[in-house]
C-alpha cells in the first residue's frame, strides 16, 4: 500500500503552540520583525542561529528587548560579529556557541545535523530565511531540503523553509494530504501553490487546486505546475507523486493579502 503523509504546516504559524514541538533555525538572510517571526519564536521548543543568522536577529530594532533568548549559535563563525557573540553569551540564559570548522558543509547543514543529533527523533525544523538573494544560496537552501529528507517516512523529522512570502517543503514519493485551512483558526496561507520536480521528473495527481492534474508528467525543462491556486473551499490539498517534489505555498499578510 502506498504511503500517505498528513501535513499540518499551518499549526506553526498560529497564535498558540502546536501539539508537536519544533526547532526554529534562523539563517543568515534578511529578516522581518513581523507576526510570523513572533509566532515562531513563541511556539518553538528550540531556537538556533546558523552563524550570521544571529547577526540578523540582533539587527531587528525590537529584538534585544523581546527575543534575546537565543539558545544556540552554530557554524564556522566567520560571519558572527563580536558584539553579537557577546550579547547572546551574556544573557541570563546564555546561548551556546558551537564552532564547527568543517569546510565540506554549510552553516545550514551544520545546524540541521546538530539539531538532529541532540533533539528527540522526529523533531521538525523550520528554517527561517528567504531565497530571494543570490541564486546559488537559494539553490543551496533547496538542496538542503532534499539532503536532509532522505528517509522515505520522514523518521528524522520534517524540514520546512520559510521565506518572507512562502513556505516550502519536500514531498516524498507517495500521497500527501496538506491542511491549508482549519475551522476556527486564522488563515495563514494564500492561494498560490507550486509543485516543483527539482531533482528528477515525476508524475503527479492533485486535488483541491484550481487546475488539478491526473497522472501528469512534470519535469524541469518540460511542464511544471507553478502559480496554481488553492480553491476557496479547499481545506486539504492532496498531492500524489511518484518522485520527490518541492511543494511551496504563499503566505498571507496581516491584512489577508498574499505577501509577495
Amino acid at each position: 500500500m502506498a504511503s500517505v503523509f498528513e501535513w499540518q504546516p499551518n499549526r506553526f504559524l498560529q497564535d498558540h503552540r502546536g501539539s508537536q514541538p519544533f526547532a526554529l533555525l534562523v539563517l543568515n538572510q534578511p529578516l522581518k520583525n513581523g507576526s510570523n517571526l513572533r509566532k515562531l519564536w513563541r511556539n518553538s521548543a528550540l531556537r538556533v542561529a546558523a552563524d550570521g543568522g544571529a547577526n540578523r536577529l540582533h539587527e531587528l530594532s525590537s529584538f534585544q528587548g523581546k527575543f534575546s533568548n537565543l539558545q544556540v549559535i552554530i557554524g564556522d563563525l566567520d560571519s558572527l560579529r563580536p558584539q553579537v557573540h557577546d550579547f547572546y553569551t551574556s544573557q541570563h540564559n546564555p546561548a551556546q556557541v558551537i564552532h564547527d570548522t568543517d569546510q565540506e558543509t554549510t552553516d545550514f547543514g551544520k545546524a540541521i545535523a546538530w539539531i538532529r543529533k541532540t533533539q528527540p527523533t522526529g523533531t521538525d525544523i523550520i528554517a527561517l530565511g528567504g531565497i530571494g538573494g543570490r541564486i546559488d544560496q537559494g539553490l543551496s537552501q533547496l538542496h538542503h531540503l532534499y539532503l536532509f529528507q532522505s528517509d522515505p517516512a520522514y523518521a528524522d523529522g520534517r524540514v520546512y523553509l520559510l521565506s518572507g512570502s512562502s513556505l516550502t517543503f519536500l514531498l516524498k514519493a507517495g500521497t500527501h494530504r496538506i491542511q491549508v485551512k482549519e475551522d476556527g483558526e486564522e488563515e495563514v496561507f494564500g492561494k498560490h501553490v507550486g509543485i516543483i520536480p527539482l531533482q528528477e521528473p515525476s508524475r503527479i495527481t492533485t486535488k483541491g487546486l484550481e487546475w488539478d492534474v491526473t497522472d501528469w508528467e512534470t519535469r524541469m525543462g518540460g511542464r511544471v505546475s507553478t502559480s496554481n491556486h488553492v480553491l476557496p473551499e479547499t481545506k486539504v490539498v492532496e498531492v500524489q507523486t511518484t518522485k520527490d517534489v518541492l511543494f511551496t505555498i504563499a503566505l498571507r499578510t496581516i491584512d489577508g493579502e498574499e505577501d509577495g
